[in-house]
């Protein structure tokens, strides 16, 4: 109506500013994001970065990082380097295994790999390649590095297995280099892990890992030669093949091992140096200990002899030649050939410990004096190298050691095919000197003789085989083959015979009264014979009434 006031709600001035519930989900969707978040990076652990000479299958977010087999990590950046010559790869690691990394932590890419050591990494063809981690033995003092250096090559010998490392020094590498085998008596002993050249004196060194099983056989007087391939030498000793086993032939290997007739040395630290040997018998045979020098002047070819062949006595090396040169004696008048040799007085005579080198030259000089001389002879027909052979001689002509220019020098004799030549020679001269005339005609006598006494053996061959032409006709005739049947039949008759004389036939007994009635006979005379003895007159006179007893039998 109007007049009528509209009524109007009450307003309140005070505002509500509770928050609408639309707000409560995206929060506690945020605070569950940073949890997760946080969750998350409090599972990873340290991120380093390892420096590589190229990416080769490297893939960021898809190679693993491994420690022994076991999953620990992945590659999360792969990038440039500054230097535009290496590349840098972000590591990732797990939280549980942030106690891996230490100062000599080692990187390096699993692949497959083949090479002279062998084949490695095969798995990895189906699995993809990952990168092996080795934590290393230096105790974690300080901040840890952020990079690392990885490696190209997989180490040879893991950090942390017991053993011993020594280097080895030769002046060329040859066939030898990281993963070749070192052997002691054919038995695989340890690995050469590196290999480096020094750039100033141009020799070779290797890092060698010897393993804990071994070590005690490397000692201060061990000697280590190159075993690798096939050694095959020609020299004065003829030709010596040496062969090693079929993986030392393909990567090379060195061995190790004492001198013979040695006995073990003491033990030898980490890091000690040993120079590696041409081959085994320069190693492990005695070294010869050179402490005279000798010139020798031969007058026939040297062709064959070389600069370090033997000098040897009897067969035992006690020397070499040092060198052939026409300037050790310029001024020779006969232009003979020089050659210088080294020689060991001590392998051909004994001498004391505290003898010197006069005291050993005037060893030799007494054995020049006694016939000592040298000469070349041949070592090898198949490779015609010559030696120099020291012997006495009992046929030589005296001579004693004479001194041309700043060398002593040695007496020396023909060998070989001259020496053959001045024994022909001698042999000639002594036929000149013979009586051959003389000879000849002895010679015809004897053989004049030995005619005589062919012809007699020949006539008593012929009466020889007429006797036995006459035998052979005697044994053919009638009566000798008709003398076995006759002999045969007489024994016949005999035995007949002798069946007619036995105990009960009529001729045994008449032998019997025959042999009674002889008896009786000879007792009448036996009786008669005393009668006479006694009394001679009883032949004329007869023996009256007197009795006479009976002669008394004797049994």
């Amino acid at each position: 109506m109007p007049g009528h006031e509209i009524p109007q709600a009450p307003v309140s001035a005070k505002r509500s500013h509770r928050p609408s519930a639309v707000w409560i989900v995206p929060i506690v969707a945020l605070i569950l994001g940073l949890y997760l978040v946080y969750t998350h990076y409090q599972s990873l652990g340290p991120k380093t970065f390892v420096r590589f000479d190229t990416a080769e299958s490297i893939i960021a977010g898809k190679t693993k990082i491994q420690a022994r087999s076991v999953e620990i990590g992945e590659v999360e950046s792969v990038r440039l380097g500054k230097d535009l010559k290496s590349v840098v790869v972000g590591i990732r690691l797990a939280a549980s295994a942030s106690e891996l990394l230490h100062k000599d932590t080692q990187f390096w890419v699993v692949r497959a790999r083949v090479g002279g050591s062998g084949v490695s990494g095969l798995s990895t063809l189906l699995s993809g390649a990952y990168i092996e981690l080795d934590p290393g033995l230096a105790p974690t003092q300080g901040k840890l590095p952020n990079q690392f250096i990885g490696l190209e090559q997989p180490p040879v010998t893991p950090q942390g297995v017991p053993g011993l490392h020594v280097t080895l020094v030769a002046e060329e590498a040859g066939s030898l280099g990281p993963g070749s085998p070192v052997t002691f008596r054919g038995i695989n002993a340890g690995r050469i892990e590196t290999r480096h050249i020094d750039p100033i004196e141009g020799i070779v060194t290797f890092d060698a890992f010897i393993r804990d099983e071994f070590q005690n056989l490397v000692t201060s007087n061990t000697r280590f030669w190159n075993a690798s391939g096939i050694d095959l030498s020609l020299g004065a000793n003829g030709v010596a093949l040496r062969t090693a086993s079929l993986q030392t032939i393909i990567a090379g290997g060195v061995a190790f091992g004492i001198p013979d007739g040695e006995e073990r040395g003491i033990p030898v630290a980490d890091g000690t140096i040993f120079g590696i040997r041409e081959n085994e018998d320069a190693a492990t045979t005695h070294s010869l200990v050179p402490r005279l020098n000798y010139l020798l002047l031969f007058q026939s070819s040297i062709r064959g002899l070389s600069t370090g062949a033997p000098v040897e006595f009897r067969g035992i090396q006690v020397g070499t030649v040092a060198g052939i040169s026409i300037d050790y004696a310029p001024h020779d008048p006969m232009r003979r050939i020089p050659v210088l040799i080294q020689i060991d007085p001590s392998l051909i005579a004994q001498l004391p410990q505290d003898a010197t080198d006069e005291d050993a030259a005037a060893l030799i000089a007494k054995a020049v004096e006694k016939g000592l001389r040298a000469r070349l002879k041949t070592g090898s027909l198949v490779t015609g190298q010559l030696f120099v052979d020291l012997d006495f001689d009992p046929d030589a002509t005296p001579a004693t050691i004479a001194q041309i220019g700043h060398y002593q020098t040695l007496p020396t004799t023909s060998a070989g095919l001259a020496r053959i030549e001045d024994k022909i020679v001698k042999l000639l001269e002594k036929l000149n000197a013979l009586d051959l005339h003389t000879t000849l005609t002895a010679a015809t006598e004897s053989l004049n003789e030995v005619k005589a006494t062919a012809a007699a053996a020949e006539g008593t061959v012929r009466r020889l085989e007429s006797a036995t032409e006459s035998l052979d006709t005697l044994l053919s005739s009638e009566d000798t083959t008709a003398l076995p049947r006759d002999l045969r039949n007489t024994l016949t008759d005999l035995q007949k015979t002798l069946q007619s004389v036995n105990a009960n036939s009529a001729l045994q007994r008449d032998l019997t009264l025959t042999m009674a009635e002889l008896r009786t006979t000879l007792e009448s005379i036996k009786t008669l014979s005393n009668t006479i003895e006694r009394k001679p007159n009883s032949l004329i006179f007869g023996r009256g009434n007197q009795k006479i007893a009976p002669p008394r039998r004797t049994h």
